[in-house]
């Protein structure tokens, strides 16, 4: 579904791997096959703390793994070339720069290749909310149903295409806080006339 990907055995036993894109179609065969699904590669044993170092292929590319860390690797062939040396070196210079899936740079996750129509280069990102592919000019978020692992070129730029045809994100507008009425001012209290007095009568004289 997809992209292509070798299988080896059936069931529950069976042991699959996609097929990197960088890797010519002419030149894939049984010995690639085998390679892939003997992954992952140890490269050796750290010298300074003596951990296995492996290189293999994950969700967001080719990748080195050591005693719980990680550094990108540049393409597929690399994964079955780098030595000790080289390995050790890239895993340091990740550790120098926050990891090497980090965040600090904002690096792509990786590379598409060129948008068929556009010939704009698409990479696919990982931001604040999820993966998105991006030409530099639109930005698109993968859906929930698609493996950004599996994502082939054609999708990328067709989700591209589908987002620049809706224009730009509209921005949400607050809703204003509704209008507290002034309070009524309470009329003071009419003052009650003080009451008049009668003069008593007086004695009629006879």
């Amino acid at each position: 579904r997809f992209g292509p990907y070798v299988e080896k055995g059936e069931g529950k036993e069976a042991k699959r791997s996609s097929i990197p894109k960088d890797i010519p179609a002419e030149d894939f065969g049984l010995e690639w096959a085998v390679k892939l699904l003997s992954l992952p590669r140890e490269v050796g044993v750290h010298p300074e703390t003596s951990e296995p170092v492996t290189a293999q292929i994950g969700r967001y590319g080719p990748y080195l793994s050591h005693n719980g860390k990680s550094a990108r690797l540049e393409n597929t062939v690399e994964v079955f070339e780098i030595g000790m040396n080289a390995a050790v070196a890239k895993l340091a210079d990740a550790a120098k720069n926050g990891g090497g899936r980090g965040r600090g740079k904002m690096e792509p996750l990786k590379i598409m290749g060129k948008h068929p129509r556009t010939e704009e280069e698409i990479k696919l990102m990982d931001g604040r909310y999820g993966p998105y592919v991006t030409d530099g000019t639109t930005n698109a978020s993968l859906p929930k149903s698609v493996d950004k692992d599996q994502l082939t070129l054609e999708e990328a730029a067709q989700l591209i295409d589908d987002r620049a045809a809706k224009g730009p994100a509209k921005k949400r507008k607050k809703k204003a806080a509704p209008k507290k009425k002034p309070a009524t001012k309470k009329k003071p209290a009419a003052k009650k006339k003080p009451a008049v007095k009668k003069a008593p009568a007086k004695a009629k004289s006879e």
